[in-house]
C-alpha cells in the first residue's frame, strides 16, 4: 500500500524577494544568513503511517529523571531523536550555545526594535510589532513552534530564538525543540488534550 502524504503540518519559510515585499528584504536577510535558516527551509516528506507509527511507539529515555533521547521504531526500524541528532542532522551547531538569554536584554533588544506594548508579561505579541519585526516573528511562529497557543502570541522560546537571529548569538534551540518533543510526549501517553503532532519534519530525517 503506498504511502498517503501529511500535507499542511509543517510550514516553509519563503525568502523570494519581490518590489512587493521589499520592506522585508532586510530581516530576510537576517534570517537567511543564519545558521538556523536550515530548519526553517528543510523540505522533508512526511507520511501519515510513519508519523503515527513513531508516536504509537515512542519511549522516552531518561537518566536521574532528565531525559535524554526519544526512541521508536518505524518500520521495524529503530530510530532516536536527540539534542544531539537534532543539531547534526540540520548542521546547526548549537549545542554550546545558551540554553536562555535574561529576559531584560530581551525586552531592551525587541523594544529598540519597535515593540509597542506592555512588558510585565512573560508572553510578548506580534500585532505590537512594526512590520519587519512581525515578519520576523510569523515566520518563527509558523515554521518552528510547537503551536499551542495563538499565533498573535509570542512565547518566551520564541522570542529567544527572535533575539538569537537579530543578535548573531548561539542560541542551543536544539535542546529547546527536544524538550517540546518530551513534553507533548509524555502529555500524549497521559491522555491529555493538549497532546499534539508536533515538527513531524524533525522525524522525516
Amino acid at each position: 500500500m503506498a504511502l498517503i502524504m501529511k500535507k499542511h503540518h509543517n510550514y516553509l519559510a519563503i525568502f523570494e524577494k519581490t518590489e512587493k515585499n521589499s520592506l522585508y528584504h532586510p530581516m530576510m536577510d537576517v534570517l537567511t544568513s543564519s545558521k538556523y535558516k536550515a530548519i526553517l527551509t528543510a523540505d522533508a516528506p512526511i507520511y501519515q503511517e510513519t508519523l503515527r507509527d513513531f508516536w504509537a511507539n515512542t519511549n522516552i529515555e531518561e537518566q536521574n529523571n532528565v531525559a535524554f533521547s526519544i526512541t521508536s521504531k518505524v518500520g521495524g526500524e529503530s530510530v532516536a531523536i536527540t539534542p544531539t541528532t537534532i543539531s547534526t542532522t540540520f548542521g546547526v551547531n548549537d549545542l554550546v550555545g545558551k540554553t536562555s538569554f535574561p529576559k531584560n536584554e530581551i525586552q531592551t533588544e525587541l523594544t529598540e526594535r519597535g515593540y509597542d506594548g506592555q512588558l510585565n508579561k512573560a508572553t510578548m505579541f506580534k500585532a505590537n510589532f512594526p512590520p519587519p519585526m512581525k515578519f520576523l516573528f510569523h515566520t518563527l511562529l509558523i515554521c518552528l513552534s510547537n503551536k499551542t497557543t495563538s499565533f498573535n502570541e509570542i512565547p518566551l522560546k520564541i522570542q529567544s530564538l527572535g533575539y538569537a537571529f537579530l543578535t548573531n548569538t548561539d542560541f542551543n534551540y536544539s535542546q529547546a525543540l527536544f524538550a517540546d518533543l518530551v513534553a507533548n510526549l509524555k502529555n500524549i501517553k497521559k491522555g491529555k488534550t493538549a497532546a499534539f503532532f508536533m515538527f513531524p519534519i524533525l522525524l522525516s530525517y
